[in-house]
This record gives structure tokens, C-alpha cells and sequence, in this order.
């Protein structure tokens, strides 16, 4: 057997990727149609994908030559899907994001709201929050990344005062104790029924040589305070242990929570955007940057709370509910604010270019929310009607660290450098999430074109008489764990379109299924492979993989429950989807749906 295992074990990833189309092949010969070519490719992807048989965004250029191949779609109609106007979004925000990076600006950002009103007891919470504000805006795993050495700075501190306070305990009690056993041993020579009060001077002056208690003393003291100290030591080190597994995965949890909080926050968010353009367009559903922050901030938000309360309970239930601060947690804040103050004071004056950078990405955010305020014209009144987006605001604020000046023109001896140059943006750039983006939509418009999202819709027909609350959480949590085993965006990629065609089955509006699905595709907080900011904190060795499988289930039932609150109140009122809408919705999408509309013009 062994042979055998050692033989696949290198091939595995070849076998899958020369295996898998040659076992679904019958699928096209038998169904002879395009919905079964589409079939036939989507699975392959789908595959591909999973196991990671190949590089995923190698995986994602397949769509390029395979839809035109099997007369699925033109060359000409997928191309397009691979720079649409999310792509824009993606590649500006990336862009600031890098600059944001490169100029250390969220450094300044996360020492500065630690070096300011530190408090030990509430440093956990501080800790998630600058995370997820962090990951709000910048890259999931940068956020992780700087955030991680402060998590085990303040867990070292904590536990070296901690450490010290123990040990001073620990010499008081042993000198306590040998003195009270020393009179315990020595007083049954003395207190006899006719004895009366005995001081410790007469213990020393009475008996010049008493040989057993000395022995005893001897014999069962010392042995006694090396077990008590050796107790107190492990007890005290598993404690601080559990607490720096706490302090690190909420590290990762709040830079996963965070990422879904904003339109640009993860790759998912904006390829929602992507998708409700491509497919509802003729419609009045609109995915902008206000209203999706309108309904996945109070989620994030509600989630870092209990995150943060499940945490505490289940690493650090003793120092919960401690209102009262202990000497050593005194002297550890005291030391481990000063050591944040000098970290942010070695950072120097802000420079020209975090300035820069920073009136930047202020004015980015701006602009996106009052661009368009949920139906109320914006800034955008201003301009032809429908000609801006969200991906026109971040396509101009991301170029312009290209082009500003890293230093003010007016010094002596200046000299024209942009504050980040194109080859570094090249290097950094995430263009396998980038294409994978692209091929995201070629997938959802080959459905359409071939109509196989007909054909889910008839399969999944059994549907329409299951309530649309019990549809919409059965999507969150098939979708929250089939992504602990792939990434947030192929799940989604994946996921979309048979969503939007479950949707027009149950009789309900797609947004129902795909805004739910867009977060619950990132509750990935069970294995390290799930996410890169698990890995991250995995890495530092601290964390094993049953850890975050305890700490990651009841994660994501918290997440589940959250994101099905959220979809059954306040997102219907915040995108309008009431009975009428829905009604409106399929009238205008039974008109258009015909083979004309997706074969002609993008």
C-alpha cells in the first residue's frame, strides 16, 4: 500500500487535472446542448478550483478559451468580463491599499490607537478593532500582518509582570508557610492539657536539640515548596499560553470580519458589485459602496462583539468581568504603553508622502458615500447620468500615489519620485484575485447565454415550498463551510449563479440569496488553510489546528446567525425589497431574458 501512496502522492494534482474531464466527457456527448457544455466546463472549473489542481487564477483563464471552444459564448463577449468596471474597483483600491502600505501609514495608525488610553483589560477589544478598521480598507493579510506583533508584545508583557508578581507571592508564601509548619510540627511537644501560651522564643530555647522536628522539617517542607512552586509556574504558564491563543486569533478573526464590511474590504464584496451590474441592470437593483456599507457594517460589527465576548469566555474567563486592576497589570500597561509611545515616536513627523496618502484615501471614502445616497443623487449629479461609478472613484485616487511627489517640491534639492513606483505596485499587485474576478462573471453570463440557469431552476423546483427564511439560511451555512476548504472568491464565483437561479425558483428576489452568500462565503475561521490571515497567525507556532477548530465552530454559528438576522430586517429596508420590488423585478427580467440579449453587445 505504502508504494501506492508514495506514487500518487506526487501525481495527485496531475491525475485530477487529466482525470476530471475525461470522467464528466459524457455529459457534453450525451446532452449534445449548450447547457450541457456550460455544465461540462463549469464543473471542471469547479473542480479545479476546489482541489487547486492547478493555480487558481491559471484555472480562472480557462473560461477565456473554453466558452468560445464549446459555442457557449464568442471570444468577443467573454474577453470584456476579465476588465469590466469592478475590475476598476478592485485595481484602485489595491492600489491606495499598497500606498497606504508602502508609506507605513497603517503602522502610524495602529501604534497611534494604542499609544493613546491604553488599557489592559480592554487591549483585546483595541486589538480587534484597529484590525478590522485596518482590513475595512487594505488587504486582509496586511492588516494581520502588522497587527500580530502587537497581539504578542502585549501577551508578553502581560505575563513577564505577571511572572514577576507570581514569583514575589510565591517567596512570601513559602516563608509563611515554613514558619506556620515549623510551629505545627513543634507544638505537640508543648501543648499538653496543662500547657498554657507558648512564644516562638521558647520553641528555641526550651528544646536545644530536638531531632525529630527537625527532620520532619526537613524531610516533608522543602519537597512540599517545590511541588507548590512547580504548580503555581505550569498554572501560570497555561494561562498566559491560552491567553496569547486569544490575543492571536482575534487578531485573524477581526481582519476576516472586518474585510466584509465594505464594498472593497475583500474580493467577494466587489465581486457582488460585479455581478448584480452584469445581471440586473435593466432593473432597479443597485449595489453601491453606501448601502452595501449600510448593511454589512452593523454585521461586522455585531460580530466583533461577540467574537470578542467568546474569546474572553473561552480564553479568559477569570479576568472577564474584572473591574479592579492588580499591581502587575498596572506595572505591565504602564511599561508596554511606554513601549508603544517610543515605537510611534522612532516613526518620526509624518512625512509628505503619508500625508499625501492619507488625504488620498480620506477623500476616496468621501467621495464614495455621498456619490449616490441609496436613490438621492449625489456628487454625481454633476456628470452624465449613469456614466460614474464606484470603480471611476477608485481608479483616479489609486493612480495618484503613481503620480504625486514623495516629497514636498518646495525642498532644497528635491527630485520628482512618485510615492510608490509602477514595478513595486506590479510586484504587489494580487492579479490571480483579479482574474479570478473575471472569470467569476464569464461564468455567470455563460449560464445565462445558455441558458442553464434554467435548468438549475427546474432541478431545484422542489424549493418553492420551503420558506424563503429557511432557503436563505440553509445558503449561509452550505456557503460558510464549503469555503473552509476554498477560497472566498471561487465560492463565489461558484456559487452565484445557481444562487440566482434558486432565487427565481422560490419565487423570491436574487439579492435575498447572493448579499447573505456574499458574506458567509468569508466566515472562514476553522482551519488555517481557510484564510490567509488563519495562516498568519498558525505560522507563529502558537496556534494549533484543534484551537482553531473549537474556537472556529462556534465562530461560525455566529456568524450564520448574524448575517440571517441581518438579511431578514434591515437589508430588505435598506435595498427596498419588498413584494412590489420582487414583482417588478421578475416582470422586467421575463421580458429580457432571451438568448438576443446576452449574445448581443456588452
Amino acid at each position: 500500500m505504502n508504494p501506492v501512496l508514495n506514487w500518487f502522492k506526487p501525481r495527485w494534482r496531475l491525475l485530477i487535472v487529466l482525470l476530471t474531464p475525461l470522467v464528466f466527457l459524457p455529459i457534453p456527448l450525451v446532452g449534445r446542448s449548450s447547457q450541457a457544455r456550460c455544465g461540462y466546463i463549469v464543473i471542471i472549473l469547479t473542480i479545479y478550483w476546489v482541489f487547486e489542481a492547478i493555480p487558481l487564477p491559471v484555472t480562472s483563464l480557462l473560461p477565456l478559451a473554453l466558452f468560445p471552444m464549446a459555442g457557449v459564448l464568442t471570444a468577443e463577449h467573454v474577453a470584456p468580463h476579465y476588465f469590466k468596471d469592478i475590475i476598476t474597483l478592485f485595481f484602485g483600491s489595491m492600489s491606495l491599499a499598497y500606498a497606504v502600505e508602502s508609506v507605513n501609514l497603517h503602522r502610524r495608525i495602529a501604534l497611534l490607537s494604542f499609544s493613546i488610553n491604553f488599557n489592559m483589560l480592554r487591549s483585546m477589544a483595541g486589538l480587534m478593532g484597529v484590525t478590522a478598521f485596518l482590513s475595512m480598507w487594505i488587504n486582509n493579510s496586511a492588516a494581520a500582518s502588522i497587527m500580530l506583533p502587537v497581539a504578542l508584545a502585549i501577551t508578553d508583557e502581560l505575563e513577564s509582570h505577571s511572572k514577576g508578581s507570581q514569583e514575589k507571592k510565591n517567596r512570601i508564601k513559602e516563608a509563611t508557610v515554613a514558619v506556620n509548619e515549623m510551629v505545627d510540627i513543634s507544638k505537640p511537644e508543648f501543648n499538653n492539657e496543662h500547657s498554657t501560651e507558648v512564644s516562638l522564643d521558647q520553641l528555641h530555647i526550651e528544646e536545644p536539640k530536638p531531632p525529630i522536628p527537625t527532620i520532619l522539617k526537613k524531610r516533608f517542607q522543602l519537597p512540599w515548596k517545590n511541588r507548590n512552586l512547580l504548580v503555581s509556574v505550569e498554572s501560570h504558564e497555561q494561562k498566559y499560553a491560552k491567553i496569547r491563543k486569544g490575543f492571536l486569533l482575534s487578531v485573524a478573526y477581526s481582519a476576516t470580519i472586518g474585510g466584509l464590511s465594505s464594498l472593497v474590504g475583500t474580493a467577494p464584496n466587489i465581486f457582488v458589485k460585479g455581478f448584480a451590474d452584469s445581471q440586473y441592470k435593466n432593473t432597479a437593483f443597485r449595489i453601491n459602496f453606501l448601502n452595501f456599507l449600510l448593511f454589512a457594517l452593523p454585521v461586522a460589527l455585531l460580530m466583533l462583539v461577540l467574537c470578542w465576548l467568546w474569546l474572553q469566555i473561552y480564553y479568559n474567563f477569570k479576568e472577564l468581568f474584572q473591574f479592579r486592576v492588580d499591581e502587575a497589570t498596572k506595572a505591565a500597561q504602564a511599561d508596554l504603553k511606554a513601549m508603544l509611545i517610543q515605537q510611534y515616536r522612532d516613526l518620526g513627523k509624518p512625512k509628505w508622502s503619508e500625508l499625501s496618502v492619507a488625504i488620498v484615501f480620506v477623500c476616496m471614502i468621501i467621495l464614495w458615500v455621498t456619490k449616490d445616497f441609496s436613490g438621492t443623487p449625489g456628487w454625481e449629479v454633476i456628470f452624465q447620468d449613469d456614466y460614474i461609478s464606484d470603480g471611476t472613484v477608485a481608479i483616479l485616487c489609486g493612480i495618484l500615489p503613481l503620480i504625486l511627489p514623495n516629497a514636498n517640491p518646495l525642498n532644497k534639492d528635491w527630485k520628482y519620485e512618485p510615492i510608490i513606483g509602477w514595478k513595486n505596485l506590479a510586484q504587489h499587485m494580487p492579479w490571480g484575485a483579479l482574474i479570478l474576478l473575471g472569470a467569476g462573471l464569464s461564468v455567470a453570463s455563460a449560464f445565462q447565454a445558455s441558458k442553464l440557469s434554467e435548468s438549475v431552476a427546474r432541478a431545484l423546483r422542489f424549493l418553492a415550498g420551503i420558506p424563503q427564511a429557511a432557503v436563505i439560511l440553509l445558503i449561509i451555512i452550505i456557503s460558510g463551510l464549503f469555503t473552509e476548504v476554498t477560497s472566498n472568491l471561487s465560492t463565489a464565483s461558484i456559487f452565484f449563479p445557481v444562487l440566482d437561479s434558486v432565487a427565481r425558483t422560490s419565487g423570491m428576489h436574487p439579492a435575498f440569496l447572493i448579499l447573505p452568500c456574499t458574506l458567509a462565503v468569508s466566515l472562514a475561521f476553522m482551519l488555517p488553510i481557510a484564510t490567509p490571515p488563519n495562516a498568519i497567525v498558525f505560522a507563529s507556532g502558537t496556534i494549533r489546528v484543534i484551537d482553531m477548530v473549537k474556537t472556529g465552530i462556534v465562530m461560525n454559528i455566529i456568524g450564520f446567525l448574524v448575517i440571517f438576522f441581518a438579511a431578514t430586517t434591515w437589508m430588505p429596508k435598506i435595498y427596498g425589497l419588498n413584494d412590489k420590488a420582487t414583482e417588478i423585478f421578475f416582470s422586467i427580467n421575463t421580458t429580457l431574458n432571451n438568448p438576443g440579449l446576452y449574445n448581443g453587445t456588452v
